[in-house]
């Protein structure tokens, strides 16, 4: 009896261990996170911060207009919250 628990116990594990190795990570649909916050936001940075020349101007840009976007970017910009860069620092 010790026996036949003690090889159902290690049969478990076993099974266990080859099931957790089977999980892989399911790859992101969309692409990246700049393509999610392009197909969230990009009309909305398009309209709103048009005359925007960097990459910080546009981040500046959309966080003082973040009230006026559209609903699905700012659903984006709740999961996804942008930190204001320091001025002159990298």
């Amino acid at each position: 009896m010790k026996k036949l628990l003690l090889i159902l116990s290690f049969a478990t594990c076993a099974s266990t261990l080859a099931f957790a190795q089977d999980q892989t990570p399911a790859p992101q649909q969309g692409g990246g996170m700049r393509a999610q916050f392009m197909q969230a936001c990009g009309t909305d940075m398009q309209t709103l911060c048009a005359s925007a020349q960097t990459r910080d101007d546009r981040r500046s840009c959309m966080m003082a207009n973040k009230d006026k976007v559209s609903d699905s970017c700012k659903s984006f910009m709740a999961a996804h919250p942008m930190r204001q860069r320091p001025q002159g620092g990298q």
